[in-house]
């Protein structure tokens, strides 16, 4: 409280809470918030993870104000006369104020997330830009195959084994990362793998070519690279999208993914053709350090775990270099009008302990896994029509590399199409769902059908791909005209949007693991993206197109009891994890008690033994 005496009141004195809250404020909403007092439990800070029951919280304004501006957070307050005598007083004690509290995530009026919505697109943007690297850079090296042969005088096969290696880490490593991000924080993990993605890029680019197990090796290093962004990024956008609008900000995100491996060919072929097999690694170099740049200075924290809703600042190694200049900006000039700045520890929500095999752990949720593996269907099937499409082309149409690149436009166009309207689609009938409950999943998850809402936004995309795959096939066998072949090759793409639904409905199920949800499933549609690859040419020289298609796509159909399985039954499935997880509990707190109990007793035995020895 302040001194009411009639002395001259001194300058007030800052917590450090204050100024680093302080320089959250360009991660807010545009109109600055006035600071509250922090309301404590128990001498505990509110918990500010996902994973938090939502507590509404009331509280009480300061006796002052301070503004902060949007951008440089800096402090401004006019002195009063009072306050300006006060500070030729060199006896003048400093004042201390309660820690500010910070905004936390609730199931009521409460926002998900105190980042602007200028911040969340710049998340999602850079997330999306990234994750363009770890599908291009699958393909864009196969039309190099041949040349990269003859420079290292090795046969085709061999060289193909690259592209295996590379699949095969791009399945596994994910999973590792994605976890590692859900307990360190996005943004370390973000560049270290960026890092390690550029770095096995310029390794590529310059290795010999009397090296060819340097190249197996360096290819293993890009995939671990590479992929492992497209999980941290899903990570990232859940920690700030609300459930309600996750699907628009996913769609975003998933274009990046979705249009990598139509345009890999397409750049592969052109670089091969011209400047030779090493300009494509250079390319791979030049962008990745393009996007590496905005990436390391701008991007924020937003693990949950570490920011809460984003409000809380975040430690010096999970900030960003402009994070940084302006909280030591701040503090200088609250120094320069003899502010006093008392170091204050920030509390944080608890840290969560780093489980490296927690994506794998994710696909003993049944719902999730039957889920997982029947989109994975479908990206067999995708797989399959872009291994056999460059075929076709080639024996069929006769065309060059750089042609059969150009033909993969149209599925890249349509699946950058089917991603936006999945995501509109996704929080339509979330809102929906939203206005029948009356509440959102946080609130009303007994009344909220989560499964049947996000679900059934896979249907409608599942009929397009598999009338356009089967299509697809019959135009190839009876050697169509190119052009129909690039028209049902738009639908194709426009059919793939199934992966941004099966991800957001498994980070509804498992909070706070965005990370390794994402990475899940990577390794499902990876392992199904390979036996596709191997099994396809056999396929296709046994049955031909036509059948071939016919025959996948009625495998997707064979899997389609799979989601309506999870829709009526996954509400009974968690009921009984969490009455086996409450009896596992009680069980745990019993034998607790029972050995305190029996404690107590051989305490009290002992000291009986102790009086009678005495008497």
């Amino acid at each position: 409280m302040i001194d009411q005496r009639s002395s001259p009141a001194p300058l007030p004195s800052l917590h450090l809470t204050e100024v680093s809250n302080l320089m959250s404020a360009n991660n807010r909403h545009d109109t600055p918030t006035p600071l509250h007092e922090t309301k404590t439990v128990g001498g505990k800070t509110p918990d500010t993870s996902s994973n938090a029951e939502p507590q509404p919280t009331a509280a009480a304004p300061l006796n002052r104000t301070i503004t902060s501006q949007k951008l440089g957070g800096s402090l401004s307050k006019p002195l009063t006369n009072n306050q300006v005598e006060s500070t030729q007083s060199n006896d003048a004690k400093p004042i201390s104020f309660q820690p500010i509290q910070r905004s936390t995530t609730t199931g009521s009026g409460k926002p998900y997330s105190a980042f602007s919505q200028s911040t969340k697109w710049l998340i999602v943007c850079l997330g999306g830009m990234a994750a363009i690297f770890s599908p291009i850079s699958s393909n864009i090296f196969v039309p190099a195959i041949p040349t990269l042969a003859h420079d290292f005088n090795e046969s085709n096969e061999k060289i193909s084994l690259a592209v295996t290696i590379y699949l095969i880490f791009q399945a596994i490593t994910p999973s590792f990362f994605g976890s590692m991000s859900d307990s360190f924080g996005r943004r370390p993990v973000y560049i270290g793998t960026m890092v390690l993605y550029m770095g096995a890029n310029i390794g590529l680019a310059c290795m010999p070519t009397d090296a060819y197990w340097l190249l197996l090796v360096l290819r293993a290093l890009q995939a671990t690279g590479g992929s492992a962004v497209v999980s941290i990024g899903a990570g990232a956008v859940a920690d700030v999208a609300e459930p309600r609008e996750r699907g628009k900000f996913m769609s975003i995100f998933q274009c990046g993914a979705m249009i990598g491996p139509a345009f890999g060919p397409l750049l592969g072929g052109v670089f091969a053709s011209t400047l030779g097999w090493r300009a494509i690694f250079w390319f791979l170099t030049i962008s990745t350090g393009i996007v590496l740049v905005p990436l390391i200075f701008l991007l924020p924290e937003t693990l949950r775990s570490i920011v809460g809703d984003g409000s809380i600042p975040p430690p010096a190694f999970n900030a960003s270099p402009m994070m940084l200049i302006k909280r030591q900006r701040t503090v200088k000039r609250a120094q320069e009008r003899g502010e006093n700045i008392n170091e204050e520890k920030i509390e944080r929500p608890p840290k969560k302990k780093y489980q490296p095999l927690s994506a794998f752990l994710i696909l003993f949720t049944p719902e999730i896994t039957l889920i997982f593996i029947f989109v994975s269907f479908m990206y067999l099937e995708f797989y399959c029509v872009l291994t056999v499409y460059s075929t076709a082309l080639t024996n069929t149409y006769h065309l060059t590399e750089l042609q059969i690149g150009l033909c993969y436009l149209p599925s890249g166009l349509g699946s950058v199409v089917s991603s936006i309207i999945n995501g509109r689609q996704i929080d339509y009938y979330y809102r929906k769902e939203e206005q029948r409950v009356g509440g959102d999943y946080r609130k009303k998850g007994d009344e909220f059908r989560i499964e049947l809402t996000r679900l059934r936004c896979i249907f409608p995309f599942l009929a397009c791909f598999l009338v356009a795959s089967t299509s697809l096939g019959w135009c190839l066998q009876a050697k169509a005209p190119l052009a129909a072949t690039l028209v049902v090759n738009f639908f194709i793409g426009l059919g793939t949007g199934t992966i941004n639904t099966a991800t957001v409905y498994g980070q509804d199920i498992k909070v706070g693991q965005g990370g390794a949800v994402s990475a899940s499933l990577n390794l499902v549609r990876c392992l199904f993206g390979a036996v596709g690859t191997a099994i396809i040419q056999v396929l296709y020289n046994s049955l031909g197109a036509g059948w071939t298609f016919v025959l996948l796509s009625g495998l997707c159909v064979l899997g389609l009891p799979l989601p309506w399985l999870v829709i009526r039954k996954a509400p009974e499935w968690r009921q009984n994890r969490l009455e086996r997880t409450q009896r596992k509990e009680r069980g745990e707190e019993a034998r607790r008690q029972a050995d305190a109990d029996a404690k107590s007793e051989t305490q009290v035995h002992s000291e009986q033994r102790r009086e009678d020895g005495a008497v």
